[in-house]
C-alpha cells in the first residue's frame, strides 16, 4: 500500500487524467476518491465536486448526431459525485433486519436508494477506530423496507461554484434519475 498526500489540486489533476485514461477509470471513482471522502474537509469536497463536474463530466456524457451517448464509468462516475455533494446528505433511521436492531446512518441519495456513508449506534460512527473511518461500502445501500424515518440535512452553500452553473448545485434530482435525465 502507498500513502499519498496530496493537496485538493494536485488530487483533482491525479483524478482527471485516471478518468480519462481508458483502463484507469474503471476504479478511480470507488477506490480513489470514494474512499478518500473521510480525510476531506467540506471545502475539499465542494471543490473536488465542482470542478469534477464542470471539468470531468464530458469524458463521460456526450451528445452525437443529435443522440445522448456514455462512456464507460458513467454511473461510477456519477456515484461518486452522489457522494461528495454535500447538499445531498439524509439521515436514515432503518431496523436492520439480519442484526435485529434500529440503526441510523448518514445516507445520499443515488440511483433510486439511500447510500450509507457511516453508520451510527448511539450516535458514535461504526468502525471509526484509529486505522478505520468508518466509512461504508461504495456499494452499501439501505433496503427501502428497512427505513422508518430520513431527515435531510440542510443543503450548504458552495463557495466554488461558479455563476450561471448553480443549478448544478441544486438539481440533487439527477442522481436519482441520471439514467432518464442524461440518456
Amino acid at each position: 500500500m502507498i500513502n499519498l498526500s496530496l493537496g485538493r489540486h494536485d488530487f483533482l489533476n491525479a483524478v482527471e487524467g485516471f478518468a480519462r485514461g481508458s483502463h484507469l477509470r474503471q476504479h478511480v471513482w470507488q477506490e480513489i476518491v470514494y474512499k478518500s471522502i473521510p480525510q476531506m474537509s467540506d471545502d475539499d469536497m465542494d471543490f473536488l465536486w465542482f470542478y469534477m463536474r464542470r471539468d470531468i463530466f464530458e469524458c463521460y456524457f456526450y451528445e452525437l448526431n443529435g443522440k445522448k451517448n456514455t462512456y464507460f464509468g458513467y454511473e461510477d462516475f456519477m456515484h461518486a459525485l452522489a457522494a461528495l455533494h454535500r447538499g445531498n446528505r439524509y439521515m436514515v433511521t432503518f431496523y436492520n433486519e439480519i442484526e435485529h436492531k434500529q440503526l441510523q446512518a448518514l445516507c445520499y441519495r443515488f440511483d433510486g436508494g439511500y447510500h450509507p456513508l457511516y453508520l451510527y449506534i448511539d450516535g458514535k460512527v461504526v468502525g471509526k477506530t484509529k486505522k478505520s473511518s468508518g466509512l461504508q461500502s461504495f456499494n452499501a445501500f439501505v433496503p427501502n423496507g428497512w427505513i422508518k424515518a430520513v431527515a435531510k440535512h440542510k443543503a450548504p452553500e458552495n463557495r466554488h461554484v461558479e455563476l450561471g452553473r448553480e443549478e448544478w448545485w441544486n438539481d440533487l434530482e439527477i442522481y436519482d434519475n441520471f439514467k432518464t435525465k442524461l440518456l
